[in-house]
């Protein structure tokens, strides 16, 4: 049902092996999110809405399958162009603990009154608090002292009064 999911030519197929892959517990075939999550980016909406159903369904049943992947899947698909699609995500973003909230441009999130739609009180799921590290600049200087450059192609000249540095006329 996995492969179907993914290699089906039509959405039909790959629809309904997502939702009899929804019969399975993600606990004992964790594989299955990986297929529900691959079915996010599907090009038919139809599919998409059934991966995120799917989803929604398996965190019901076991809050556990809430992994990282899953979670990010479901927020891209948050953006979703198809109503159906976004629904589906919310419920199943809501199953797994978190609270969506929707954006407000007349100034109420300022005094809370957007928050109060959540079982969990507005509050939301916890995040990392392991901030990742810096990465590390580049070991060669060159890369900031382009005058560096500048100097290794007047060395260059210098090397050009060889006899044999002009054979084929590619130096400039």
């Amino acid at each position: 049902m996995i492969y179907t999911s993914q290699t089906a030519c039509y959405a039909d197929d790959r629809e309904k092996a997502i939702d009899d892959l929804g019969d399975y517990s993600c606990r004992c075939n964790p594989e299955i999110l990986t297929a529900m999550i691959y079915a996010l980016n599907d090009a038919d909406e139809e599919v998409r809405a059934e991966a995120a159903d799917e989803l929604g369904d398996q965190f019901r049943d076991s809050c556990c399958c809430c992994s990282k992947e899953a979670v990010s899947a479901l927020t891209c698909a948050l953006a979703d162009c198809d109503k159906d699609v976004r629904d589906e995500a919310e419920e199943a973003l809501e199953a797994c603990g978190y609270c969506i909230v929707d954006g407000c441009c007349d100034g109420c999130c300022s005094t809370g009154c957007c928050s109060s739609g959540c079982s969990n009180g507005g509050a939301a799921a916890p995040a990392e608090t392991e901030a990742a590290p810096a990465p590390a600049p580049p070991e060669d200087p060159k890369a900031y002292f382009p005058s560096r450059l500048r100097q290794q192609h007047s060395n260059r000249k210098i090397r050009r009064n060889n006899k044999l540095a002009n054979l084929f006329g590619l130096l400039d």
